[in-house]
Order: C-alpha cells, then sequence, then structure tokens
C-alpha cells in the first residue's frame, strides 16, 4: 500500500499529459519542487480540475509513483485573487529550482504573497522585495548588514516596502548580478 502525504502546494508549471491528464510542476512545503501526474483532469466533470489551475495555490495529497508522483486529491486554498507579482516569482522558482529539496523558508516567503493583499502601486517594490529574499533563500546573496532586516523576516509590511524604495536601485543591481552569477 502506498503512502498519502498531504501537503501545501503552488502549481507551477502544467502540461497536457497523455489522454485527459496533466502534469504539474508543484513548489511544495513539504518536498519542494516536484513533477506530478494528475490523471483525468482534463475531464470537465473531474474534482480536480478547479482545484490544480495554473499559478493556484492548494492542499494537495500526493503518492509516490515507480518513476513520477502522482496526484490522488487537492483543495484550493481560499485566498485573493492571482497577481503579475505571484505569476512572476512563480515563474522565476522554475528557472532557479531543479530537483527535490525541501526549503520551508522560501515556502513561507512565496506564501506570503497569496495571503497579503498588495496595492498595485506597491507591486513593483513587493516584488523586488520578494525576488531578494528567494535568492538569498538559495544563498546566491552574500551577507549584507544594510539588507538583514529585510532578509531576516518573510512579512511583507509598509516599513520594508518604504525602505525598499529608498535602496531600489542598489537591490536591484544585487539580483541582477545574482542572476549572472548564478548563469539563470
Amino acid at each position: 500500500m502506498h503512502h498519502i502525504y498531504t501537503t501545501k502546494a503552488f502549481v507551477v508549471h502544467s502540461f497536457p499529459h497523455g489522454e485527459s491528464g496533466k502534469f504539474l510542476l508543484l513548489f511544495t512545503k513539504d518536498f519542494g519542487l516536484v513533477g506530478a501526474v494528475a490523471q483525468g483532469i482534463r475531464f470537465s466533470k473531474s474534482k480536480l480540475r478547479s482545484h490544480l489551475i495554473d499559478f493556484g495555490f492548494a492542499n494537495v495529497s500526493l503518492v509516490r509513483g515507480k518513476e513520477v508522483w502522482r496526484v490522488t486529491g487537492a483543495q484550493e486554498i481560499e485566498h485573493q485573487k492571482k497577481n503579475i507579482i505571484q505569476i512572476k516569482i512563480l515563474r522565476l522558482l522554475k528557472r532557479l529550482l531543479h530537483g527535490e529539496e525541501k526549503n520551508e523558508k522560501l515556502f513561507e516567503i512565496v506564501e506570503k504573497l497569496y495571503q497579503i493583499e498588495i496595492d498595485e502601486t506597491d507591486f513593483d517594490n513587493v516584488e523586488c522585495l520578494t525576488v531578494l529574499r528567494i535568492l538569498n533563500s538559495l544563498g546566491y546573496i552574500s551577507k549584507n548588514d544594510k539588507y538583514s532586516n529585510l532578509l531576516e523576516s518573510t512579512d511583507i509590511d509598509h516599513g520594508q516596502i518604504d525602505l525598499i524604495k529608498e535602496i531600489k536601485p542598489e537591490i536591484i543591481k544585487t539580483i541582477n548580478q545574482s542572476l549572472k552569477e548564478s548563469h539563470l
């Protein structure tokens, strides 16, 4: 008998698999980035269909198969509508993450984007803060006293957004340099 694992997950990407299934790239809290097959999800009567949409956030039940994970159940987590920051961040994770590796802090950083309401005027600043934290969490940014109070927390508040506004060009330079050095 197979063990069923239930974990929170973001749907990073999906594409058709077989006649009625989908292959899903999931960023999970417990396993990191995993590929999973959801059989029959493209049928209009599928119960999973509305819970596992691209860039969505859900509690997902998975079984480890011989070659690939299989989705056995899912329940979308109720949060605000998706915004452009969430989509950009999940696309960035697709580029940066390779293979299964649990990273709870990274998961928490991304989860915050789905838990708070972000004013459209702050999109650029919140995106900048989130990317900085992601790169730090993955070890692409060295310790810097200037950013320490931004990197310690995973919360997003107005004080942090105001600080980002003050030093944004410097942070963007750090982000770009980190991405360049990572060859991604």
